[in-house]
């Protein structure tokens, strides 16, 4: 079991978004459109209870709509600002939010800022459902 992730260690966290997006949730090719680059730090090949990891988005790029019917998913903003939509809530996160996704709420994430946008994202379970929500 891997007790330990850091992203400087992760060969894959640059020009990782849209292969890993795809190979992850089904090979649905509207995340082409989705500019998140994230790096896994404990995946299900490391743990049985959780995900979690980091994540980066640029400014004026957006973390395209979507669900996760099977898990939870908790956001916590470590760099730069974002506006966060969950179902039919938005807030404004900033170094220090934490939002939290319950299983089924569709959430995604617009960088309105001038800053990339860094946060970590976690699940609650090793294995879960992605479905794209955006037209």
């Amino acid at each position: 079991m891997k007790r330990l992730g850091r992203v400087e260690e992760m060969k894959d966290w640059i020009n990782c978004r849209s292969e890993r997006a795809l190979y992850y949730t089904g090979g649905d090719k509207r995340w082409f459109k989705d500019g998140t680059e994230w790096q896994r730090l404990i995946g299900p090949e490391d743990s049985e209870d959780l995900v979690f990891g980091i994540a980066k988005l640029k400014p004026g790029d957006i973390h395209l709509l979507h669900h996760h019917s099977d898990a939870a998913e908790l956001y916590y903003v470590l760099e730069g600002k974002g506006k966060f939509t969950v179902d039919d809530e938005v807030f404004d996160g900033y170094p220090g939010t934490g939002i939290y996704m319950p299983a089924g709420a569709k959430h995604k994430i617009e960088n309105d800022g001038h800053h990339v946008l860094v946060f970590f994202f976690s699940f609650n379970r090793p294995r879960y459902t992605t479905v794209l929500d955006e037209l």
